[in-house]
């Protein structure tokens, strides 16, 4: 069995981006998996992994990190259905994962910074408060007074998302893949962890999100 540690909230809140990104590739290839909630202040847990970072996917020979070589080592161990269907669709879906997690996230944690506070208790609380206060050099609600402008950004930016699944239903073409799953894990976080108005309900992409929700009946998980 595959064991899947991953971050988590309070009331077992599922919510990190690269997480989801991964488990929608284990549900898309039907893939028996279970998972291990892993706190902010809980990294003795992938200790074993001699990093710190989630997701980690434990398989009977080993474990990997990272969750571009955990998609990697996913589609190169279980063949059908393939997630890369090409060299094209490869090196497109490995620029969504950069472009993501530079340009995208980013972005994103300008808008919800100040609410993920509410999803995480104790250690956990207090680990990301004292890290991204840090990080960011000023208190946890410093990016409030420009939330108004960092969503109309964001909604800019993903333009050219939104171009795709208005033409096709979804970015990977009539079906969803590898590209939406990658792109999947933004909007994951965002709705699990604010109240934003992120998109407006008759936004493509919303109703796109909302059909990989369906899709993947992930609600339950």
């Amino acid at each position: 069995m595959i064991t899947l540690y991953e971050l988590a909230g309070k009331n077992d809140l599922r919510f990190s981006p690269p997480c989801w990104n991964v488990k929608l590739c284990l549900f898309y290839k039907d893939i028996d998996f279970e998972t291990v909630a892993v706190g902010f202040s809980e990294k003795n847990k992938i200790s074993f992994s001699n990093q710190q970072l989630v997701p980690v996917l434990k398989h009977q020979n080993g474990h990997i990190s990272d969750s571009w070589n955990i998609i990697n080592w996913l589609d190169e161990n279980y063949e059908n259905p393939k997630l890369f269907v090409n060299e094209t669709s490869k090196n497109f879906s490995h620029f969504l994962y950069h472009w993501t997690s530079r340009q995208i996230l980013p972005i994103l944690f300008k808008i919800i910074a100040h609410e993920i506070p509410n999803i995480l208790e104790g250690d956990d609380l207090d680990h990301y408060i004292v890290t991204r206060e840090e990080r960011i050099k000023g208190p946890i609600t410093k990016f409030v007074p420009v939330i108004s402008d960092s969503i109309k950004k964001f909604r800019n930016l993903i333009n050219p998302m939104r171009s795709l699944i208005k033409k096709n239903g979804f970015i990977s073409g009539s079906n969803p893949g590898i590209e939406d799953f990658i792109f999947f894990g933004n909007f994951k976080w965002v709705y699990t962890c604010s109240s934003c108005n992120l998109l407006d309900k008759e936004d493509e992409i919303f109703q796109w999100y909302k059909k990989i929700n369906q899709i993947f009946n992930i609600e339950t998980h």
